[in-house]
Formats: C-alpha cells, sequence, structure tokens
C-alpha cells in the first residue's frame, strides 16, 4: 500500500499490532503530525529506543490517536504545531502531548538566525546584515494571511487555504493584495459561513491593531510559500518549497532543538518514565 493511501484507521490498527508485540517492550513510540514531521525529528529522537510515526488526518487524528491508545502503552507521546494556542493563551492539556513552541516547526526552524542564513546563502548574494530584514518582510507581507487564519480558527469560520498567493504579494510595500486573495479563499469554500467581503475586511482590521507576536501569528507552510516568490523575484531563483523545507531541515541541528521547550518538555516527560527518547 503506498503512503498516500494508508488511513488514519490502517495506522491505528498498525500501531496496536506494533505496541503489543514483546520486541517492543519499553520501546516508546513517538507520533507526529506529517511526513515531513518524521524527516526532521528523526535525527533528535534515538531510534534505537524509539520509533517516529506519523498519524494521517491532522492533529485532531493526532490526538485521538494518543489518547486510544496511552490506555494500552504508556510509553507513547505526540508532537502537534501549536498554531494558535500560544497566541491565544489557550490551557492545553491533553495528556502526553507535546506543542512546538511557535506556532509550528517551521516556524521555529525560521526562527533560527544561523539557519534562515544559511538557506539565503544558498540561493542569494544577500550580505548577512540583511537577512534579518529579509525574514521581517517576507512575514510582513503575509500577515494578512495569518490574521485570516486566525479569524478563521476563532469563529470556525470553515474557510480553506488552498489557493495560491504568490503572485499576489508585493515585497515592496510589504503587503498581499488581499481582496483578491479573499476571493481566491471563497471560491474554495462553498461552507463558509461568512462570504461578505466588507464584513472579513472589518474583522481583519480590527486584528492589525493588535500586537501579535508574528512568529506565533505566521503559517510557517505559507512563510515558505512567500519566500519561494522572494527568492525567484530577489535573485532569478527558481526554489520549490519543498526544496526550501528540506534545506530548512537539513540546517536545523540536535543542539538548536535542545534549545526549544519541545525538547525538555519531552526530556521530562522520558526522565519521569524512566526511559532515553533523545539522541
Amino acid at each position: 500500500m503506498r503512503k498516500q493511501d494508508i488511513t488514519y484507521q490502517d495506522k491505528l490498527n498498525e500501531l496496536k499490532l506494533d505496541i503489543s508485540h514483546p520486541n517492543n517492550s519499553g520501546i516508546a513510540f513517538v507520533l507526529v503530525e506529517g511526513e515531513s514531521d518524521i524527516r526532521l525529528f528523526r535525527k533528535f529522537f534515538n531510534l534505537d529506543t524509539c520509533k517516529v510515526e506519523n498519524i494521517p488526518g491532522g492533529k485532531f487524528k493526532l490526538e485521538e490517536c494518543v489518547k486510544e491508545l496511552i490506555n494500552k502503552y504508556p510509553l507513547l507521546i505526540g508532537l502537534r504545531d501549536a498554531d494558535f494556542l500560544h497566541l491565544e493563551g489557550t490551557v492545553y492539556s491533553e495528556s502526553n502531548m507535546f506543542l512546538t513552541d511557535l506556532h509550528d516547526m517551521e516556524m521555529i526552524l525560521v526562527s533560527e538566525d544561523d539557519v534562515f542564513s544559511a538557506l539565503i546563502f544558498e540561493y542569494t548574494a544577500i550580505a548577512k546584515d540583511k537577512h534579518n530584514a529579509i525574514r521581517n518582510n517576507v512575514i510582513a507581507a503575509i500577515k494578512q494571511v495569518g490574521h485570516l487564519r486566525l479569524l478563521n480558527d476563532r469563529e470556525n469560520i470553515e474557510y480553506s487555504f488552498e489557493p495560491t498567493f504568490k503572485d499576489l504579494i508585493s515585497f515592496s510595500k510589504a503587503e498581499i493584495d488581499f481582496s483578491q486573495y479573499f476571493m481566491r479563499v471563497l471560491s474554495k469554500s462553498p461552507n463558509a459561513k461568512i462570504k461578505d467581503s466588507i464584513i472579513v475586511e472589518g474583522k481583519i482590521n480590527a486584528l492589525k491593531g493588535i500586537d501579535f507576536d508574528n512568529l506565533q501569528l505566521t503559517n510557517g507552510h505559507d512563510f515558505i510559500k512567500a519566500l519561494s516568490q522572494f527568492l525567484k523575484e530577489s535573485s532569478g531563483a527558481t526554489v520549490g518549497d519543498d526544496n526550501i523545507a528540506s534545506s530548512l531541515r537539513m540546517s536545523f541541528t540536535t543542539d538548536h532543538f535542545k534549545k526549544t521547550k519541545l525538547f525538555s518538555d519531552t526530556k521530562d516527560w522520558a526522565d519521569k518514565m524512566k526511559c532515553s527518547i533523545h539522541n
């Protein structure tokens, strides 16, 4: 069976067999949201004492899976993107679940200066003292996308964020053509609860007045898409989103990971459970 054809129930059944197998006694299971998370986290967890597995279906299926399996096997944790939980000050208390420090893992990678600079040096000749400004400019250019995502999260409007926006970004103005982007979102969101652009733009303007932490507001996949466009415009480099994500993962080391709260939280859990999970 191809990986993309594996359903949540398929994976759940597989894990039930794995945790009950005698050869896996004492092995810790680290469950993550996506395939790219496996490629990152297997660098940081000891694969002699752990298994890192992704759960199809997103963060809520991941939570559901952990909730069901920890009743059968205690050496099991889930790692999920915080999304807007830190931004909103939400207390998160799902058993054996741990959150990323920032909006998602991609933003943690981007936030590390040397990781981000390594990427910029790979594709441009821009001096290092300009790299922080580039990161801030990319974030500013798509800030309204973050606002719309936050609004959607708060009010459960059911917008789809599939449409592209690369061609709508102006890096010189550090903004996106929001009205055009919103029209694209609506075209892919048949069940949207708010379709009036005037109402939405009013709500977005209200959010603009709040001093959010941009690293908690910005979706990492959106940032990577926007950065791809910036690289194309600034240096003529055509770099795919997957290549950017891969470059960031390769530059992000165990030492970087050890600075995160996610590392300390999972280490505290491992110490409490008397198991060793990290490299």
